[in-house]
């Protein structure tokens, strides 16, 4: 290319570079326009998320002029016009196009796109994405005005500034290379919560950043093995790892689930009917339901069971449930399952129940080679596998998805079964239906219950426009939820309903409906059901899904006769039923194949490197305290360690999946979590009362600071919210700040409203100035009887 050749490419550059500006920020306001009439947050947060991703569109497209200016240089080089006008306008709308298309894969899954694009094969995307992609005037146009824009905007450039100036394009270039100095997601701070965090993010830029940090996160350095490595990765208050079974340990679950249930009728051990499903999370199902409850059901079913309030999947997506939930199995590097042919076997519910005599079996109404889950059923020895492929005839397929047969097909095709079971049996289903695309036959019906629930819910009118945009979502809900009580109506006819156990779960939280944090995606509902059940209760304390199988086999052993393995591999402690709000456990937790795992120990909560405070009412407050982080990462440097020694030797146990079995021990004790934290007393509201007045509700709140310095200003936030969970108020006082050891009372007002009925809650909490979030300690759920005078919470 010659010199002048060279200058007029150069030149042109920054000429046409306005069309692909306007592109960009078209792109950019019909992704949010489009995202925020689904989440439909108050008017002051629409502005706020549309300003921040135009800040974040035009930050990502200047980082990427460079790259563009090296690749559109021989392009622009080219002689004649339209040609060199044609093929600018392709390259741009290829960058364009990948953009639009990570911005529809977000309106689909709720999620940017990022690494985890590499955790699925071709054919399992398509399935994830089928019958999900907007087809609606409004999104079709959203994806084809930006590239109408480039192409006109490239026209007009090209006939009314073919000359330019090279001047500009060098200052385009230092700009483009001085973008990379701005941190990226700019502007998210001012964002209240995670769910308009994403929204706000240019998607582009947020795949890249994630698979750049996935490539580099390499493999946890192990020292060579032996004894002398396994006392290496052990800390000072830390039993040093097996060099060969990093995760083995002698089995001591309490049986905490055993004053609960009655002896069988027949002297026999219990059947277990564990149901897996799709998307259930606790925001919108069981009682205080934080978006009300779409599962009537269900609910009923929780008054007569065990329910745990506070209950976390391990998981962000459904890869990882059956080997947490069955197995309590470490995640590997990609999932347990995602290591195919080396998936090693060991002790689970299905292996140890087969091995004492027990039928087992499991149905699916998709294909289980999704995620590998048919290997890893296999490999555990599942006797009775139903799935797409052997269905069996007289059953309908979801015309709307490529997952294959809908809730309601699933359920008659297990009650087909039914009748024929062998007991005992250890039977488990997967529904699938709450998944993209929430379509199924029939559906109408339901969206007519649907708006039927809104009325029962007593959800407010400027709230209603919110909800009706994902009424596929909730009818689909309400349609799931439907087929159990179905399954549960047919079921409870059947001689062996009398002594079996049900266990209800969900494999991680939907994510399509608004999320208030991070911790949504893990928060979902554990119940436990039986004839056999003494006394309903519901549970406050923390427990995980690694903990379920542990405290069936303590059970079993313990109340019915079975025996479990001496040592297991197990990462779970057992479900705790405790009374308060607490957790005793020490877990990983993974969103994603590719994500890095977070840990919970205790009440810390680590994610992404940084720090946060687990509280009551499932909430997370980020909290700045160095000693505290150190602690917590120590315990998921330890997961790793072991992790990454279990992916050298590819063993869990000596015996596999069959382990020798004992007897219960009576005189086993309730394990305790290795090492204690540093203590933090931090920001918190010391105590909070709540009494009716006239027409309102005062609030007397104490905040306390126990830090040995002042503390950072923050906003004293009151929520009022109904019996079933539904926001109804939110007053805040002035910002404060407390002296070191300062306390300071506060008074507020609320009004209450009509749809407070009997009973509401009141929660208060400090919360910052900008975001609304809560900074460290609050009081959540404070009974307010407006028959009484006064409710407190000390």
């Amino acid at each position: 290319m010659s010199t002048a050749r060279h200058g007029q490419a150069w030149s042109r550059f920054a000429a046409m570079f306005p069309a692909l500006l306007a592109a960009q920020f078209v792109l950019a306001a019909g992704a949010v326009t489009h995202g925020v009439a689904g989440i439909a947050r108050g008017d002051s947060q629409q502005w706020a998320v549309a300003g921040v991703a135009l800040a974040q569109a035009a930050l990502a497209l200047l980082r990427a002029a460079p790259i563009l200016l090296l690749l559109s240089l021989p392009l622009l080089a080219l002689k004649r016009p339209r040609w060199r006008v044609a093929a600018v306008a392709v390259l741009w709308s290829l960058f364009i196009a990948l953009q639009a298309a990570l911005d529809q894969y977000f309106q689909v899954a709720r999620v940017p796109l990022g690494a985890d694009l590499f955790g699925y094969s071709v054919a399992e995307i398509r399935t994830t994405l089928s019958g999900g992609l907007p087809s609606d005037p409004r999104s079709v146009l959203a994806y084809a005005l930006p590239l109408l824009v480039l192409w006109g905007s490239l026209y007009v450039c090209a006939r009314w500034w073919a000359g330019g100036s090279g001047r500009w394009t060098t200052w385009l270039l230092a700009a483009g290379l001085l973008a990379w100095l701005l941190p990226l997601p700019t502007g998210a701070r001012v964002l209240r919560d995670d769910a308009a965090r994403d929204l706000a993010s240019n998607k582009l830029a947020w795949f890249c950043a994630d698979l750049w940090r996935w490539s580099r996160r390499g493999a946890v350095v192990v020292p060579a093995t032996g004894a002398a490595a396994a006392v290496a990765v052990a800390g000072a208050d830390e039993p040093p790892l097996d060099p060969q079974f990093p995760f083995l340990h002698a089995e001591q679950t309490p049986d905490t689930l055993g004053p609960y249930f009655a002896p069988t009728t027949d002297g026999r051990p219990p059947n277990l009917v564990v149901i897996v499903v799709e998307g259930l999370g606790r925001s919108f199902s069981g009682p205080q339901a934080s978006l009300g409850s779409f599962t009537p059901f269900l609910d009923e079913l929780a008054a007569r069971s065990l329910y745990f309030d506070n209950f976390l999947a391990n998981q962000g997506r459904t890869f990882g449930v059956l080997p947490s939930l069955f197995n309590s199995a470490p995640f590997a590097r990609a999932g347990f399952t995602a290591l195919g042919a080396r998936m090693p076997p060991g002790p689970g519910l299905f292996s140890l129940l087969r091995q004492q005599g027990y039928h087992t079996a499991f149905y699916n109404g998709t294909d289980t080679r999704f995620d590998n889950e048919r290997a890893f059923l296999q490999l555990q020895g599942v006797q009775h596998l139903v799935d797409l492929q052997n269905f069996g005839a007289g059953y309908q397929r979801d015309p709307f998805s490529e997952w294959g047969y809908p809730d309601r097909e699933l359920v008659s095709r297990v009650l087909a079964d039914s009748t024929q079971l062998q007991t005992p049996f250890l039977l488990a289903m997967q529904t699938i239906s709450m998944h993209t695309a929430y379509q199924f036959p029939g559906q109408d019906a339901y969206l007519t219950r649907f708006e039927q629930r809104l009325r029962e819910l007593r959800i407010d009118d400027a709230r209603l426009a919110a909800y009706r945009a994902d009424a596929n979502i909730y009818s689909t809900i309400l349609y799931t939820d439907e087929q159990l009580r179905r399954y549960f109506d047919a079921v409870a006819k059947l001689p062996w309903y009398a002594n079996t156990l049900f266990v209800i779960t969900g494999d991680h939280r939907l994510p399509e409906l608004p999320m208030g944090e991070h911790l949504d995606r893990y928060h979902v509902p554990l119940i436990i059901y039986s004839p056999l059940l003494r006394q309903a209760r519901r549970i406050r304390a923390v427990s995980s899904q690694l903990d379920v199988t542990p405290s069936l086999l303590a059970l079993l052993s313990h109340a019915y006769g079975l025996q479990r393995s001496a040592r297991t591999p197990w990462l779970g402690t057992g479900l705790d039923l405790d009374d308060s709000f607490r957790n005793t456990h020490q877990l990983p937790l993974q969103q994603t194949k590719t994500s890095a795992p977070d840990y919970l120990a205790g009440h810390w909560w680590l994610h992404d490197g940084k720090l946060f405070e687990l509280q009551e009412g499932m909430r997370l407050a980020p909290i700045d305290d160095a000693r505290t982080r150190d602690w917590v990462m120590r315990r998921l440097q330890r997961y790793e360690q072991a992790n990454a020694i279990f992916l050298q030797q590819m063993k869990l146990a000596p015996e596999g999946a069959t382990p020798p079995l004992v007897a219960y021990r009576e005189a086993v004790q309730e394990a305790q979590p290795i090492g204690e934290a540093p203590v933090m007393r931090g920001l918190s509201t010391a105590s909070a009362e709540v009494a009716v007045a006239g027409d309102g509700v005062q609030l007397t709140a104490m905040f306390s600071n126990g830090d040995a310095q002042a503390s950072r200003a923050f906003v004293p936030l009151a929520v009022l919210t109904a019996e079933d969970g539904r926001e109804l108020q939110e007053v805040s006082g002035r910002a404060l700040q407390l002296p070191a050891d300062g306390q300071q009372q506060v008074q507020l007002i609320l009004q209450r409203p009509g749809a407070c009925g009997s009973r509401c809650y009141v929660s208060v909490f400090p919360s910052d100035p900008q975001t609304g979030r809560a900074i460290g300690q609050g009081r959540y759920h404070v009974p307010l009887d407006v028959r009484a005078t006064a409710g407190s919470a000390p």
